[in-house]
């Protein structure tokens, strides 16, 4: 037994860093859409965030940390990396909440309010058009390389934020309300095409209602709407593009702000 006691010395240390850096993993793997989501079970979560953890830890060269010598002091260090973890899974869910609020306000505005479909991966009901947007944003995500470019921040916050160190610092409020902000302007741009055809084809209605009052706007006026905001629709593909392509290039940067410190240094 005595014998074991070096090894026990070095393994526990290893064992404890690399725990610690699984959890950031987890964390942040839990936070992000898709991957977070209810339809991905634990199981395939846990193996990734596994994979993850063995590649990051080995290009860290090998995380050792000390544990703590009691168990409730334990509970302040893993919080900070669960904080962490989530903040970095926030930055690419708010890509993702933009896109999908983008898609629902074009959908109320061409009358698909109705048109609600369950999301087993929130567990909330949601427009149709939002959840669409939120599928085409999947596919640029992975397409432009956005796993690899958080793979990447991961292993840099890592370095800017070794696991186990006591230093810890939560975003500003003028981050966060700027990140906030920013996530509403973009969904509003998003839907920018479809808000102004509708808007031109509701006055163009109004108009032909006063002229001709007879005429049973009504009954054309939803199909109307929805054939103009698909048209609109089909014409931005290449700005939805370019707008995940421009929040990819800010992600590592954004990711680091909610982590409240900036890249290059705490």
């Amino acid at each position: 037994m005595d014998a074991l006691l070096p090894w026990a010395n070095i393994a526990t240390p290893l064992a404890w860093g690399g725990a610690l850096v699984f959890l950031r993993v987890m964390a942040c793997l839990t936070m992000m859409p898709d991957i977070g989501d209810r339809t991905v079970s634990m199981r395939v979560r846990v193996m990734l965030g596994l994979v993850l953890t063995v590649a990051l830890d080995a290009g860290l060269g090998v995380v050792a940390v000390a544990p703590p010598e009691h168990t409730l002091m334990m509970l302040p260090v893993v919080a900070r990396e669960i904080v962490l973890g989530a903040a970095l899974g926030l930055a690419v869910r708010l890509i993702y909440a933009a896109i999908q609020v983008g898609g629902d306000i074009a959908g109320i505005n061409m009358g698909l309010s109705l048109d609600v479909l369950f999301n087993a991966a929130s567990g909330e009901q949601q427009l149709a058009l939002g959840r669409l947007f939120g599928v085409i944003a999947t596919l640029f995500f992975f397409a432009l390389g956005g796993h690899l470019i958080v793979t990447a921040t991961l292993f840099e916050h890592l370095r800017a934020f070794p696991v186990g160190d006591g230093a810890f610092a939560l975003p500003s409020t003028e981050v966060i309300a700027e990140v906030g902000v920013h996530m509403m302007r973009s969904a509003v741009l998003l839907a920018a095409p479809v808000l102004a055809v509708t808007l031109i084809l509701n006055m163009a209605m109004g108009f032909i209602m006063r002229v001709v009052p007879s005429i049973n706007i009504f009954g054309v006026g939803l199909s109307i709407l929805m054939i103009g905001g698909f048209v609109a629709m089909s014409l931005e593909g290449e700005a939805v593009r370019l707008f995940i392509e421009h929040e990819l290039d800010a992600l590592p940067e954004r990711m680091f702000e909610l982590s409240g410190v900036l890249p290059g240094g705490p």
